[in-house]
């Protein structure tokens, strides 16, 4: 019981740094960057270039977690957080906190799939359905607590200095660093010894992977998947689109918006509970069916309002949701996932979002330039739309 509850304790201190991280940096990146007076096509091709250069390292770093350890994955990821958000803080010129970011993208890869891997592995629970929905629904609990934390500092050192985000989040990220060297533990899981270099052995976990995915028996995780990659576009538009949104149509000022992103998290702290009784009751396939029609509604209605009481009310709607929506998704996809390769399936699904997103992005900065901020969200809403259809495709197990 005391390893469970300190293990159940990383996780979640994890997600709450992370929510933190997201609510500092990811939220206010593009504002802060259009503060600097940089220009807004090299910002949004910043952002695609990244994803991409990303991509190409999920592999390499899912092998380091599969094969050796989990916990070495996870610190030298926010090792590369603290370096990243430290070196955009002490620059100014746009190809310096270019170099910055792309580290800070490259970090993540390290993440993805290990955190999550290395609690469901430890706790045995990998075939569990319930216990793997109480875990990641927790976990994104205590990622919503970061959001708020992180909304409410942000609120404050903006209107002292906005520079101060990167200064925050590397500490923070540094905190997590401590952490995990002092208190994870491995406990099921066994180092595989393969004599290759780690080039060698991510071809081998991938081709392992894709094997897996291509299996017959396995068509959820193929339609889960497929979803996300064409969903994931949409959304990668919408983030992009939103802080200008409300930054230019609605005319919220920087320091606020982070302050309404601390709001729009705590409005959203109970969507993890109620996705854990919509999938008790009503199982993946509809649950998601379902969220994904109301989402892509309300993106759109979002995109015509014109009014600060409207945008808000419709803005939480989508969080609310949003959450529901990523809890149920993660837990379905792990529910797919073989024990052996869980972190290279999350790298995976890591490689579709990081192509997505990057295409997102792309024709975002193309979007908003070219037919406005209102147009391009709109479009994000039937992209969503087109989404929930997919989602039919899924056999209940």
């Amino acid at each position: 019981m005391k390893f469970e509850k300190k293990t159940k304790s990383i996780i979640y201190g994890m997600e709450f740094s992370n929510g933190m991280r997201r609510s500092l940096t990811l939220a206010l990146a593009l504002i802060y960057f259009v503060y600097l007076g940089f220009n807004i096509i090299w910002i949004t091709t910043l952002f695609a270039v990244s994803s991409i250069l990303s991509m190409l390292f999920e592999f390499p770093t899912g092998a380091i977690a599969d094969y050796d350890s989990r916990k070495k994955s996870l610190m030298i990821s926010f090792i590369l957080f603290t370096i990243a958000f430290f070196g955009i803080f002490l620059s100014n010129t746009f190809w310096i906190i270019a170099g910055f970011w792309i580290l800070q993208d490259l970090a993540w890869t390290f993440s993805t799939g290990a955190g999550s891997a290395w609690a469901i592995d430890a706790l045995r629970i990998a075939k569990k359905k319930s216990k793997i929905v109480n875990l990641i629904s927790r976990g994104y609990i205590f990622e919503k607590g970061g959001h708020i934390i992180g909304g409410g500092i942000g609120l404050i050192i903006i209107a002292i200095n906005f520079r101060l985000i990167w200064l925050v989040s590397g500490l923070v990220t540094l905190s997590m660093v401590f952490i995990i060297w002092k208190y994870m533990e491995e406990r099921n899981f066994k180092p595989e010894k393969v004599p290759h270099n780690y080039l060698k052995k991510s071809w081998i976990k991938a081709r392992e992977s894709y094997n897996f995915i291509i299996h017959k028996k396995n068509r959820n995780l193929r339609v889960l998947m497929l979803s996300n990659i064409l969903g994931n576009i949409g959304w990668g538009i919408f983030y992009l689109s939103i802080p200008l949104f409300f930054a230019q149509v609605i005319g919220v000022k920087p320091e606020f918006y982070s302050g309404l992103l601390s709001i729009m998290a705590f409005v959203s702290l109970g969507g993890p509970l109620i996705a854990e009784k919509i999938t008790n009751k009503k199982g993946f396939k509809q649950s998601l069916f379902a969220i994904s029609i109301i989402m892509s509604l309300s993106i759109i209605a979002l995109a015509i309002s014109n009014s600060l009481i409207i945008a808000l009310a419709i803005f939480a709607i989508l969080e609310i949701l949003g959450t529901i929506m990523d809890v149920i998704d993660e837990s379905a996809s792990h529910h797919e996932f073989d024990s052996k390769i869980r972190a290279s399936l999350g790298s995976i699904g890591s490689i579709n979002w990081n192509i997505s997103n990057s295409i997102g992005i792309f024709l975002a900065g193309i979007g908003i330039a070219i037919l406005g901020i209102v147009t391009t969200l709109t479009i994000s809403g039937g992209i969503v739309f087109s989404t929930a259809f997919i989602y039919l495709w899924l056999k209940e197990k």
